[in-house]
């Protein structure tokens, strides 16, 4: 009984490993911009080029745009569970940005999950911003 136990732990440490090397193969390599932030669909075509967006890179390194600011942050993957730092941002003056919002959501990530090509940011069960890849 004791090996069945040990059995079905290392199996489920290797998928739960596997995901999270999936997921950050999906992740990596690709801008993502937000489309939805705090439960509100953000347009691009009311400010073309400042809408938030998040690279996730090698060795747990974000970076990306508030809408505004540039960041240079990180981040933490395990299995599906997520946090996000922002770390150091620019501090250019922006009077109508969605950063104040971004900045607080991201915060606020606890888990992902992918639905589709849509990259869903959550608190919980609670969608905290929804992100698609940019298209060139």
């Amino acid at each position: 009984m004791l090996k069945l136990i040990f059995l079905l732990c290392a199996v489920t440490l290797m998928f739960s490993s596997c995901s999270s090397a999936d997921l950050l193969s999906q992740l990596s390599g690709k801008e993502w911009n937000v489309t939805s932030l705090l439960g509100k669909n953000l347009n691009g075509g009311d400010a073309p080029g400042k809408l938030p967006s998040i690279n996730f890179g090698d060795n747990g390194k974000l970076f990306g745009s508030t809408g505004c600011n540039n960041f240079v942050g990180s981040f933490k993957l395990e299995g599906t569970s997520l946090s996000l730092d922002p770390g150091a941002i620019t501090k250019m003056f922006c009077p109508e940005s969605s950063e104040d919002n971004f900045l607080t959501a991201i915060k606020q990530v606890t888990n992902l999950k992918m639905d589709g090509s849509t990259l869903n940011l959550l608190n919980g069960a609670t969608t905290v911003m929804s992100l698609v890849p940019k298209t060139k």
